[in-house]
């Protein structure tokens, strides 16, 4: 399954319409992980992680069919134009480019992080995505 790509001004526009948190607009759905790639236009290191992470897309999917769900969030970025990577600090709460999010969802509370981290190597990435699997199967069971 390849990796999806929304820009952020897209999912501002979710967050307004549907009026929810951003991990319950990037986490729909119970019994699935959520890989989230937070990347910034002109970033060298979202640059060189993105194949990285294509791969590890394709490899998981391989093994765990739809199960998995990858996002890329594109934030836009200029010198002279700010914005957009200011509000995405704002919702996201993070600091780095990339950073990488693993979200799965319960049937109390909503969608949740089970996994943060800025840049993280593919193999952390991909145990971490093992995990992520196995909880979001659990919570689905879960009554």
């Amino acid at each position: 399954m390849p990796v999806a790509t929304l820009e952020f001004v897209q999912l501002e526009q979710k967050l307004r319409k549907a009026k929810k948190v951003h991990l319950d607009i990037l986490a729909p759905e119970l019994g699935k992980a959520y890989v989230v790639a937070i990347c910034r236009e002109g970033c060298p290191n979202c640059e060189e992680q993105k194949p990285k992470l294509d791969k590890l897309a394709t490899k998981i999917a391989e093994k765990h069919g739809d199960t998995v769900v990858f996002t890329r969030v594109h934030v836009k970025y200029a010198q002279d134009s700010k914005e957009e990577y200011a509000r995405a600090k704002d919702v996201f709460r993070h600091y780095f480019y990339p950073t990488n999010l693993i979200l799965v969802r319960s049937r109390d509370k909503g969608a949740f992080e089970l996994y943060r981290n800025a840049g993280p190597e593919m193999i952390e990435l991909e145990k971490n995505i093992e995990s992520a699997v196995e909880t979001a199967v659990m919570l689905a069971k879960e009554d």
